[in-house]
């Protein structure tokens, strides 16, 4: 392992037959000689971990590491090469490829857990500046560029479905259309994704979920639950409810009225009391609560990819640039997450993506400070031990 550098112990996480199956069915390499997808998925890479700031520096910056491009099956590039193939290579073998990372953290992996609990929500990328008169198209009145849909496996951090569509796709279009329901596993999303009808599909799935009620929601109470006395101040009210609105619109017909929802109320400070929906009945009051809580995650998840890896600035305007680019941004994540789960010394993301940041062509191994604290902290109880016998 010390033999090889840091970005080759990255790599050995990336599904690279994989990779060359999906390149091959896309047939995203005809007519190709040269600087094939491979070689600008390397790239976009580095730029990725290194948070390399514009094109030219991640070329030169790339180019200066030659006695490492062999091992990685990678030559140098030129600049105009690269911007090109931002700009006209295939989307698919990047989104494709992210997804069989992501399959790594999906529900259908986690059939042991019985509280499975994902987390679905979406994030603006603005664009706004000259050259991305493209992105005016599909604008909206709070946003102008692209919308990135994310599936979060709460237990692991990690995503388990991405899509990127214009920010005119309405959160719950998505989810109803390329999530699939799995049978146990709970969802909590925020208000942009009431539908009682895809409610009554996670229902019939026997799955559960865990939304916020808006505003104006028709509906009438049914049933008051006691709420135990250790959490009265943080719970208001706990209420099996009916939803009364036979249609909501459009010719379609509520299929989750006048049946059992539960309604969870909350007490917030300075603010109106929160009222939470789910199907869930044998959690505890306080336990729908503290899961509705968990959604802050997906918040900090997006948050941690914009400001950690390179989603502010672009190395390509063109559409087909960003869309490739968010996908290697996920793709880092993801290869990140699995280099950390099968490592011993990394508790933090961020300290491991610091310690590749700093020396991707280093040649140690991941586990050398993990073992080097061990060995000092061994020595320290020898020490104290021959101090105790000798007292």
């Amino acid at each position: 392992m010390k033999s090889m550098t840091r970005f080759s112990q990255l790599l050995n996480h990336f599904p690279k037959n994989a990779f060359k199956k999906i390149i091959a069915n896309e047939k995203a390499d005809r007519y190709l000689k040269s600087f094939k997808t491979w070689d600008l998925l390397h790239i976009l890479l580095y730029g990725q971990i290194t948070q390399t700031k514009s094109l030219r520096r991640v070329i030169s910056g790339f180019n200066t590491h030659t006695n490492s491009h062999y091992h990685m099956n990678t030559s140098k590039v030129k600049r105009s090469t690269f911007s090109e193939a931002l700009s006209k290579r295939s989307i698919e073998p990047f989104k494709q490829i992210c997804e069989v990372l992501m399959g790594q953290f999906s529900s259908k992996h986690k059939k042991k857990c019985k509280d499975f609990i994902s987390i679905i929500d979406s994030t603006p990328i603005t664009l706004k500046s000259r050259g991305y008169e493209w992105a005016l198209k599909n604008r909206t009145i709070r946003s102008v560029g692209l919308k990135i849909h994310v599936e979060l496996n709460s237990a692991d951090d990690a995503p388990m479905y991405s899509n990127i569509t214009h920010p005119n796709v309405n959160d719950i279009v998505d989810a109803r259309t390329n999530i699939e329901i799995q049978k146990g596993t709970t969802y909590v999303v925020d208000k942009g994704y009431t539908d009682y009808n895809w409610w009554h599909k996670i229902n019939e799935s026997k799955a559960f979920f865990v939304t916020r009620a808006k505003v104006n929601i028709a509906m009438k109470v049914v049933k008051e639950t006691d709420v135990e006395k250790k959490d009265e101040a943080i719970i208001q009210s706990d209420q099996i409810i009916h939803l009364t609105n036979h249609s909501p619109g459009g010719g379609r017909k509520n299929k989750y009225a006048n049946k059992d929802l539960r309604m969870v109320t909350i007490y917030r400070e300075d603010k109106k009391p929160m009222k939470i929906l789910t199907n869930d009945f044998d959690r505890s009051a306080i336990e729908i609560a503290n899961l509705y809580k968990q959604r802050w995650q997906i918040e900090l998840f997006f948050k941690w990819i914009k400001q950690k890896l390179k989603l502010k600035t672009y190395f390509g305007q063109s559409e087909n640039a960003i869309r490739i680019q968010i996908y290697t941004a996920l793709i880092s994540y993801l290869l990140m997450k699995l280099m950390q789960k099968a490592s011993k010394g990394w508790s933090k993301l961020i300290d491991l993506q610091t310690w590749l940041q700093h020396g991707l062509f280093i040649k140690d191994s991941i586990n050398t400070d993990y073992y080097r604290r061990r060995r000092e902290k061994q020595m320290l109880i020898d020490k104290l031990q021959t101090t105790l016998e000798f007292a």
